[in-house]
C-alpha cells in the first residue's frame, strides 16, 4: 500500500479499504458535503475512465459559489444518477498498468 493505492508488478489500483468510505458516502444535502465528495473521488480520478464527464453535472452545482457558500442542494434525477455513477465508476476503478520499458513512447 502506498498513499491509498495498491502498487504491484501489474500496476496501480485504489485500495478497497480506501474506496469503501466513498462508496458509503450518503448523497450530500449541502454544497460543502458535495465538495468533500468530489475531492474524495478526484483523488482517484486517474483510475476512473471519463471522470470529468461523470462529475460534470455535480460540478455545475459549484458554479458561481464562493468556497464559504454552503447552500442546500436540490437534486434532480440526472444529478442523482451522476452521483451514483461516480461511486460505481470508483467501485470498478481500472488498474493502471506500468509502462513497458521497451515500448516506444509517443
Amino acid at each position: 500500500p502506498f498513499l491509498g493505492y495498491h502498487v504491484s508488478a501489474a500496476g496501480i489500483k485504489p485500495l478497497p479499504e480506501r474506496v469503501e468510505p466513498v462508496l458509503k458516502f450518503e448523497r450530500p444535502t449541502h454544497i460543502r458535503q458535495l465538495r468533500r465528495f468530489l475531492g474524495l473521488v478526484n483523488y482517484y480520478r486517474r483510475n476512473i475512465p471519463h471522470a470529468a464527464h461523470s462529475q460534470y453535472l455535480l460540478c455545475e452545482y459549484l458554479k458561481g459559489l464562493k468556497k464559504t457558500d454552503n447552500p442546500e442542494i436540490t437534486w434532480t434525477q440526472e444529478t442523482i444518477q451522476a452521483f451514483d455513477d461516480c461511486k460505481n465508476k470508483l467501485a470498478h476503478a481500472t488498474l493502471l498498468a506500468h509502462p513497458h520499458p521497451s515500448a516506444q513512447l509517443v
